[in-house]
């Protein structure tokens, strides 16, 4: 039988391209076998060319979990998912990335997922540990993803007007006595209600969108005219790429003091939550707004941005599990009226700790330094204002059941101006009983 040439040189090269993707593939695979994950990593930058393969996507994803690149393995992972849905070991992996991100929502439905499929006794052990991760995490953060919440608590605060402690204050054109003044501080016992919720829609792999809502009402015992009540609606979106997690958020707020409208607040916020290594994450922020009071205060509409970022380090392998946070912002308020002595900069420092000695317990604790400066010289006092702040705070969460936890918190605020009217000491501690579902 007579050979063709041509058509054997194609079969030749076919077999040498086949051999040649097989080569770096199999080096991945029994790299991550062995949990060999940074020479995984190196093997995976080594070979770009095989991205869309769907063995390599698999193992791909599952290193760049391991070495903390998430965003990036969860992108692997769904590309790999769209091809071979049944692959529990991806699922698994997602799942667990999603849970390193705080996206506990989308990991929440992808390890009860793998649990329809009765898988073996070591994964549902697995899996149960990180769902009651997420609901001790969900019931104790601040950026809680839960449906729906209900809290009522209640208090001291030694400063509800947050007043001066001054007796008087010199002006320009001399002292004034505070005695009797609603500007001096003034302490009392309060309860306060508060629920919110919201909803999440999963779009497609990486996009998601999501609203919410906050209503909080405090009432004080014997000062009706400081109550303080707040209504948030909030509406956004995340988007998963770019090495991160991307979020953006639209929130209107209503705030009212003593049963009458304070101050309006439209804001956007945008946020992206990276991973550093395995363990670590920084979130970099930016919001933008406007701030609109009251007629009787109009004055001092302005509009306000502010930029930061938050780095967090976590110790899962240390006693309690520790978590160390720092974050730092820049503020400026320009005053729409072109009043720039209410105009203002801020910036400030907090530092954090948050630990977790049992598996229901949840310390936490931080210290935050503030420092502002006004825009122009105040008339009244004949000089430009400048003052300082430290606030340390506390709070101890007790996840007694899955859906219900009590906090008692509390915190010191000690501010000093250059103006003595708004030099202050503040304290206040309260425990709250929360619902969550």
């Amino acid at each position: 039988m007579k050979k063709n040439p041509k058509r054997l040189a194609t079969v030749l090269l076919a077999l040498a391209a086949a051999s040649a993707s097989a080569a770096p593939l199999d080096d991945l695979r029994r790299q991550v076998e062995a949990s060999q994950f940074p020479q995984a990593w190196a093997t995976v930058q080594a070979n770009p060319q095989l991205i869309g393969d769907v063995h390599f996507d698999f193992l791909y994803g599952v290193t760049a979990i391991n070495v903390g690149r998430v965003a990036e393995g969860l992108l692997a992972l769904e590309r790999h998912l769209a091809a071979v849905p049944a692959n529990d070991r991806a699922r698994l992996e997602l799942a667990r990335g999603y849970f390193l991100l705080g996206e506990y929502g989308r990991a929440r439905a992808e390890f009860e997922f793998v649990l329809r499929y009765n898988p073996p006794a070591g994964v549902r052990s697995s899996i149960a540990g990180y769902l009651q991760a997420m609901r001790q995490r969900e019931v104790a953060g601040s950026r809680s993803s839960a449906r729906f919440y209900a809290e009522v608590g209640g208090g001291k605060d030694t400063n509800v007007n947050a007043g001066t402690f001054r007796d008087e204050v010199p002006l320009v054109f001399g002292t004034v006595s505070l005695l009797g003044d609603d500007s001096r501080q003034v302490g009392d016992l309060f309860k306060q209600v508060a629920l919110g919720g919201q909803t999440q829609l999963q779009v497609t792999g990486r996009l998601g969108v999501f609203a919410g809502f906050d209503l909080t009402h405090r009432v004080n015992d014997n000062q009706p005219a400081f109550d303080v009540s707040g209504a948030t609606v909030t509406v956004g979106f995340t988007q998963l790429g770019g090495g991160g997690l991307w979020r953006m958020a639209l929130a209107a707020n209503e705030l009212q003091v003593g049963h009458n409208r304070y101050r309006s607040t439209l804001q956007l916020n945008a946020d992206a939550s990276f991973s550093i290594g395995q363990d670590n994450t920084f979130l970099p922020f930016v919001q933008v707004g406007e701030l609109r009071h009251s007629k009787a205060d109009e004055q001092r509409n302005a509009r306000l941005s502010t930029v930061g970022g938050q780095f967090n380090a976590n110790f899962p392998q240390w006693p309690g599990q520790p978590s160390f946070g720092v974050r730092v912002n820049h503020s400026v308020e320009s005053n729409l009226g072109g009043r720039r002595d209410f105009g203002r900069e801020q910036t400030a420092l907090r530092l954090s700790l948050t630990i977790s000695p049992l598996p229901p317990l949840r310390l936490s604790g931080g210290i935050t330094g503030e420092r502002q400066r006004y825009g122009a010289e105040d008339i009244v006092f004949g000089s430009l204002r400048k003052e300082d702040s430290v606030t340390l705070d506390g709070a101890v969460s007790w996840n007694f059941d899955a859906r219900w936890s009590l906090r008692a918190e509390g915190f010191w605020t000690r501010v000093r101006s250059n103006q003595d009217l708004y030099d202050l000491d503040r304290k206040m501690a309260q425990l709250k009983l929360r619902y969550q579902y």
